[in-house]
């Protein structure tokens, strides 16, 4: 899903969506596909299981609840059935479900654009995409757009972390319906990374309400695109009439690839469930550390032209005592092309760490990202360099993270403050958090009932 400026939301999501939708002739027909699809996307199978999407359910129960209204659709790439078949096409033609207008979140509804994206017409459906990436206010919809509309369907594939943008795609959207009286029906799912993991810190408030900080929430936020939005709906008093069609059979200890669904990319850049594993923390040092976007493992290599000795880094990593479940190997790669665009280290020999995740019950995504922010600036931060001004700067400079972090965490790292004072500073955020968070989980943990809830609120 998502990116030039380094504190700009796309920054985090991903660049563009590198044929995740292709022309109709370039793969097989989806399964239980009679006719050739309007869209065939590339997926593949991750595993048995059986849970539904919401959109899965929608399809069982027969659209009963979009009949007879006039609607419109945010989605992209990432809305597939347990089939592989996309949204569209799993509604296009049905009786009395009328899909009159789409909106695109960043790079479009095809996500193949790596700017800001124009309004278009949609040549395999006719609809007119009207596209929320562009103009003076990012994420919101004109309101001559919505008008004349019952209600607005959202459906798109999150990863579990507050920078990835698509969530604020979803809020915006709720926010403007709310004023022109339009319903939003939210189609679940899972959270690829499960429901279990919550780390890293709260925005900075003058941030919350940005593309990448729709929310005050930690970094991983352990909820699900309909879970979010039920909170979104009370806590940020949008007050819009929201229904969540929800997932089935899913619990919250449950990855991806333990529920049957099958994988598409949701960004061109997370090309697989380990990928999704250490976005909430290693995406993090981003604004100034290279993703290998660019490279055949992007989120899979983490690395600088400023970093000397990656044996050190690793070094560093594993002597904090804070890392588990994952194995750092020295790595050299240069980010090339329009996926490593505008990002840091592009044409540039990086040195850096390459990460296999080993128990990714033990993983810490957030104190990965933490401790390579520590060693960066303990090994280069204080190296000073002249200006254009002729002034003494340093080196390397963290602080552009803020906008991923936090001012107070990229000003106790420069500090040097003990790296597990800040981890617990963290852990405290968080635990503030986890009871506004509980009000809105819709699904258990393992031997807990299914919370039960209205359908609409």
């Amino acid at each position: 899903m998502s990116c030039l400026n380094l504190m700009k939301a796309a920054f985090f999501c991903g660049t563009v969506f590198a044929a995740a939708m292709l022309p109709c002739s370039a793969f097989a027909q989806p399964q239980g596909a009679t006719t050739t699809p309007l869209i065939q996307v590339k997926s593949r199978s991750m595993g048995p299981g059986n849970v539904l999407t919401g959109l899965d359910v929608l399809k069982r129960d027969s659209f009963k609840l979009l009949k007879n209204k006039k609607l419109a659709l945010l989605t992209n790439t990432s809305a597939i059935d347990k089939d592989g078949n996309h949204i569209l096409d799993v509604l296009h033609g049905k009786p009395d479900v009328q899909l009159v207008t789409l909106f695109a979140p960043e790079h479009g509804l095809y996500g193949d654009l790596d700017t800001h994206v124009k309004d278009t017409k949609d040549s395999a459906t006719g609809l007119m995409v009207y596209s929320l990436y562009k103009g003076a206010r990012p994420g919101y919809p004109d309101p001559e757009q919505l008008k004349g509309l019952d209600a607005v369907v959202v459906d798109l594939q999150d990863v579990g972390a507050r920078y990835y943008t698509y969530l604020a795609y979803m809020g915006k959207m709720m926010e403007a319906c709310a004023k022109a009286g339009v319903s939003v029906i939210v189609l679940d799912r899972p959270n690829p990374i499960g429901g279990l993991y919550v780390a890293g810190p709260l925005p900075d408030f003058d941030k919350i309400g940005d593309i990448t900080n729709y929310f005050n929430m930690p970094i991983a936020h352990g909820m699900t695109m309909g879970e979010l939005a039920r909170m979104f709906n009370k806590e940020s008093k949008i007050n819009c009439k929201l229904t969540v069609v929800p997932v089935e059979n899913w619990t919250r200890n449950m990855y991806l690839d333990q529920t049957g669904l099958r994988w598409v990319d949701p960004s061109p850049n997370i090309q697989d469930l380990e990928a999704a594993l250490v976005y909430p923390g290693i995406a993090m040092t981003e604004a100034i550390m290279s993703m290998g976007r660019g490279t055949e493992k992007p989120f899979h290599v983490f690395g600088s032209p400023v970093i000397e000795n990656p044996e050190e880094l690793i070094k560093f990593v594993e002597d904090s005592g804070l890392i588990e479940g994952v194995k750092l190997s020295p790595v050299d790669f240069v980010p090339t092309g329009t996926l490593a665009r505008y990002h840091h280290g592009e044409g540039q020999k990086c040195r850096g760490a390459s990460m296999e995740i080993t128990d990714r019950e033990k993983f810490d995504a957030y104190a990965l990202g933490q401790v390579v922010i520590d060693y960066m600036q303990e090994t280069y931060g204080t190296r000073m360099k002249k200006d254009s001004k002729g002034n003494d700067v340093p080196t390397y400079n963290i602080w552009p993270i803020r906008t991923a972090a936090s001012a107070w965490v990229c000003a106790r790292t420069v500090e040097r403050k003990a790296l597990k004072d800040t981890l617990d500073l963290v852990k405290n955020q968080v635990a503030g958090f986890l009871p506004i968070r509980a009000k809105y989980l819709m699904y258990p943990e393992p031997g807990q009932e299914a919370a039960k809830l209205p359908a609409a609120e």
